[in-house]
């Protein structure tokens, strides 16, 4: 999965540098064919070709940083590959490629607790619910429920820092039980290191988070400014200009900045679990 992001800097580095995929090609004397799968994540350059390229695009600093990714790409066993029979949103598969390559992600979530961070009951209810699991037979439904179930891999080295809305944590979804074991399941992430998750409560008042949820992640590779992946009924979209994620960060900064401190906020989960499932 680090070769969709390896991809997705590659073409988007290509294109802040205003060249083309033939400019490409030529820099490095292959085809635009070749270019064109380097940057699907169908096949990873060779740290020369990486080197050439990225010094062409004007970023020779973060040669260094790719180099390591390529090779960690090619030692590392793979976590999971996705099944192309998935009907998945469009632009969901490369974000499942980029979350898989973050080193942190921030995410704001308005509506319903973000799917790296679903228990397997609760990832069923949402896939029923807004994907619309009448339409989907439960063999569907569980190949959906599943692919959530693998991405929670990336816990394990991924620093993750989850806002969510007081609303969220009242929602049911699936039923009563669902819900207080979603978050169980929340309590349990932030117990165990590396996910750090706060509450926006009601009284926080109008703020810049109201334009919509969000996720904003970052990566391993000095001076990259990440990429913010937004979601909504037609599918996934990004925003990878750099005044674009700079204004991300700050409307994250200043929902941290509103948000109830840590333990406060996994005080009132706690609170709102009990009354769930006494």
């Amino acid at each position: 999965m680090v070769k969709r992001y390896i991809g997705f800097e590659l073409q988007r580095l290509r294109e802040q540098a205003a060249k083309s995929q033939p400019d490409a090609a030529r820099e490095i004397d292959t085809s635009k064919a070749k270019i064109s799968h380097f940057e699907s994540g169908r096949n990873l350059p060779s740290l020369l070709e990486a080197e050439r390229l990225l010094t062409f695009y004007g970023t020779p600093e973060m040669i260094d940083g790719f180099k390591d990714l390529i090779v960690q790409a090619r030692e590392a066993p793979s976590t999971f590959d996705l099944d192309p029979s998935l009907d998945l949103a469009p632009g969901f598969s490369m974000y499942v490629g980029l979350e898989q390559g973050a080193s942190r992600i921030f995410t704001y979530n308005a509506l319903v607790v973000t799917g790296l961070l679903q228990c397997r009951a609760y990832a069923a209810a949402t896939v029923r619910g807004y994907l619309g699991g009448d339409d989907l037979s439960e063999v569907q439904v569980e190949e959906l429920v599943e692919l959530r179930m693998k991405r929670q891999v990336a816990l394990d080295r991924l620093e993750v820092t989850a806002v969510i809305n007081e609303g969220v944590l009242h929602q049911q979804v699936g039923s009563p039980q669902v819900t207080a074991e979603q978050l169980g399941h929340l309590l349990g992430l932030a117990d165990r290191g590396g996910v750090t998750i706060r509450v926006l409560p009601f009284a926080s008042g109008a703020h810049a988070g109201m334009h919509g949820p969000f996720t904003r992640l970052e990566f391993p590779i000095p001076r990259d400014p990440g990429v913010v992946y937004l979601e909504d009924i037609p599918g996934g979209r990004y925003r990878d200009d750099t005044e674009d994620i700079d204004n991300y960060r700050a409307v994250g900064d200043q929902l941290l900045g509103l948000a109830l401190p840590e333990r406060e906020s996994l005080t009132l989960i706690d609170t709102i679990r009990r009354d769930l499932a006494p």
